[in-house]
């Protein structure tokens, strides 16, 4: 997946057993906008971002950073 902070997304949201409604939910945001993100299609904005971290427990820097297990089979 040449989409970092989407490959991210996928990759933390699955880890952590949530599903893109879940995360959308605790994000403020709906899932539709959240599976855009992990296919690329979808920018979000630096705010967004820390949402979607909250959202996941994590830190903004993770959705950010390559990593190898960014891979996120559809």
């Amino acid at each position: 997946m040449n989409n970092t902070i989407g490959g991210n997304l996928c990759h933390l949201r699955r880890r952590s057993g949530r599903t893109q409604a879940e995360v959308a939910k605790r994000a403020g945001a709906s899932q539709a906008w959240i599976c855009r993100i992990e296919t690329g299609e979808a920018n979000p904005t630096l705010a967004s971002m820390r949402r979607i971290a909250r959202a996941l427990d994590v830190e903004v820097v993770d959705l950010l950073q390559r990593r190898r297990e960014q891979e996120c089979p559809a």
